[in-house]
């Protein structure tokens, strides 16, 4: 997609948000995303993993790296609210201004993007199984308004921290000779700690 009145990196930290609150950080900016000339942006959504939360598949039934229709509007949504004004042209429609987008965007869920012998909508390709039900409403509130949760990384780590700093408070156990009085005084070879 071509994004007009938005930079990148306001681009990639919308992404990011979005993805974290719904779809637990799989729905990503592809790697491919650059500046154009004439102040745009060209840039497409991905995800992670292909069976994850926000996936889709191709029409054909074939897995890859495509965001559901979902993930793409929750993204292009969050866009708006932070850049009301912005233009995005895709593959399936061209979104002037956050009002351009609320009007034209769920008509694309109807969109046929299979072939004539196998006709798909986008909404069928998701591959959640709660994709486009209640779980799956449209984000209503803007994005800063909404406090991102903390990411599973940060709680790891958190919990790693404390594992360490527990460790380094408790004593280690003295050593222990069993063995031959042969071996007494031979660094590690017959010393266990009990």
């Amino acid at each position: 997609m071509r994004i007009s009145g938005v930079s990148l990196g306001d681009f990639f930290a919308i992404t990011d948000d979005v993805s974290w609150r719904r779809y637990e950080g799989n729905v990503i900016v592809s790697p491919d995303a650059h500046w154009t000339r004439g102040n745009s942006v060209v840039a497409r959504l991905r995800v992670s993993d292909s069976r994850g939360v926000g996936a889709r598949t191709a029409p054909s039934g074939r897995r890859g790296p495509y965001a559901c229709w979902h993930a793409h509007r929750d993204v292009l949504a969050g866009l708006f609210v932070a850049h009301p004004d912005a233009r995005i042209r895709t593959a399936l429609a061209v979104y002037r201004g956050r009002d351009g987008f609320e009007r034209d965007y769920p008509a694309t869920r109807y969109r046929d993007v299979g072939s004539p012998m196998t006709p798909a909508r986008m909404t069928d390709l998701c591959v959640g199984m709660d994709c486009g039900g209640p779980a799956c409403a449209p984000i209503a509130q803007a994005a800063e308004a909404q406090p991102t949760p903390a990411r599973e990384e940060n709680a790891v780590l958190a919990r790693i921290e404390e594992e360490l700093r527990r460790a380094e408070e408790v004593a280690p156990e003295p050593l222990v000779f069993e063995g031959p009085p042969s071996l007494a005084g031979v660094p590690d070879l017959a010393y266990s700690g009990r």
